[in-house]
């Protein structure tokens, strides 16, 4: 198969090849396009020095952030292509970077430091594939397989551990055996990485295809990384309501989700703190009370741990902490629920409930999807209607308090409040004169 590089990315090898160098697409982009999927960035790899490369590209936009490592980042009509040149990488000291590394002149040198073998290719237009590994063979086997010995590979950097569940994820494939055996033997190698490190390759796996199959077939590795969810995996559920102990219940959840980071995360963490609330009744069946607290409680140290952003945190939590308990809602809960977590996160909660409904006993199943979508079904209802969700809707603001005597401060913001629990309730209308009267009665109350 051949690789239909950008007109951009062509310009680059071009350039160099012009200049008297070599120039390859080599990595990931190499392996997608053998796949038949949209490769999402483009590397070349050259036999050029890093001032040889910016030379060579004459007048495009070249920044230097990876140039110690040998890698230039040239702009090419817009597109990004880093250029790295061929390297040969010294010692590793720290599981994750070698303490110095040596430009090459050999395409095949640098091939042999690569992770996987379906990740040590590189092509050329008029040359075809270069594949010194075998890594064609194993894209036609569906299999990752360490370039060379795979527990060095991952003592010289942990983060291959990660990378190696996360390409099993997203490509759908096996893990060779050997490589396999390797990595879970070096699995306490992840307690070195960076925390932004693990959260990036993670988030990756779980918006994975086959992630689900990945998490259920590595929990040693998993649990290294995310100790907080160790307890899921041996916490049977002896409920009627469930068939799964809540490891195997939350791999389900997130397999019925869209693969969206935020979804994926919060519907794998919606139960984690199940564990730690179980108890018993006189009848031996076990009840949680209090675990979405409990869980949220967990997420929230878990991502902060991992450094999510603030937003990305809060949202998460917030969609643990609310997924429960399965309730067939009047419209007015629909409408509070609307209005505190606004249009984009209420639609992310139903979805969280649907999927943990989706995971429960079969018998169990279809009708708590049912109250998910009945209360979907009522949002949209309510936005079509465009009804007041938030103070800015209401049809008096701040300055018509202000001209009924209100004194400037936080009694504007509550009076207004207090008018909005009433609309949403559905026992005032938004209509001004209505919403006057009932301000001055809610002003007399707070003088």
């Amino acid at each position: 198969m051949e690789i239909q590089a950008p007109r951009a990315v062509r310009n680059v090898m071009d350039r160099l090849e012009a200049a008297g160098y070599e120039a390859w697409l080599v990595g990931g982009c190499v392996r997608d396009g053998l796949l038949g999927r949209a490769p999402q960035d483009w590397d070349v790899t050259t036999n050029a020095r890093p001032e040889d490369i910016h030379r060579a590209m004459g007048g495009l936009e070249t920044l230097d952030i990876g140039a110690k490592h040998g890698t230039v980042t040239v702009l090419s009509e817009g597109t990004p292509v880093e250029v790295t040149t061929y390297r040969a990488d010294g010692l590793y000291t720290d599981h994750r970077r070698p303490e110095t590394v040596a430009f090459s002149d050999s395409l095949e040198e640098d091939l042999a430091r690569r992770d996987f073998t379906v990740n040590a290719m590189a092509w050329h237009p008029a040359r075809g594939l270069m594949d010194p590994f075998g890594g064609q063979g194993d894209l036609e086997a569906r299999l990752l397989r360490c370039v060379g010995e795979p527990a060095r590979r991952f003592q010289e950097d942990a983060l291959r551990i990660l990378r190696g569940l996360r390409f099993a994820a997203v490509l759908g494939f096996a893990l060779e055996r050997e490589t396999d055996r390797a990595l879970r033997e070096q699995r306490e190698l992840l307690r070195v990485l960076s925390p932004e490190r693990v959260r990036e390759e993670l988030t990756k796996l779980l918006c994975g295809a086959n992630a689900a199959q990945v998490l259920r077939e590595h929990p040693e590795v998993v649990f290294t990384a995310l100790p907080e969810l160790a307890p899921m995996e041996h916490c049977a559920q002896e409920t009627r309501y469930h068939c799964w102990n809540v490891w195997e219940h939350c791999l389900h959840a997130m397999e019925a989700v869209e693969p969206s980071p935020l979804l994926r995360w919060a519907a794998l963490l919606h139960d984690c703190g199940k564990p730690a609330v179980k108890v018993f009744d006189e009848e031996g069946v076990a009840h949680f009370r209090g675990h979405d607290k409990e869980s949220a409680r967990i997420a929230d140290e878990l991502l902060r741990r991992l450094r999510f952003s603030n937003g990305e945190r809060e949202e998460i939590v917030t969609l643990v902490g609310r997924h429960g308990p399965p309730l067939d809602p009047p419209e007015k809960r629909v409408r509070r629920l609307l209005s505190r977590l606004g249009e984009e996160t209420f639609f992310r909660l139903m979805a969280v409930k649907k999927a943990d409904a989706l995971a429960h006993a079969p018998d169990w199943r279809q009708e708590r999807v049912g109250f998910a979508e009945k209360a979907e079904a009522m949002a949209r209802e309510i936005l079509a209607r465009q009804e007041p969700l938030r103070v800015k809707d209401l049809a008096i603001g701040g300055e018509d308090l202000l001209t009924l005597g209100a004194p400037r401060g936080p009694v504007i913001g509550q009076v207004l409040n207090a008018l909005l629990d009433r609309v949403l309730e559905g026992t005032l209308e938004n209509e001004r004169q209505a919403l006057l009267e009932r301000a001055q009665m809610e002003l007399g109350i707070r003088n």
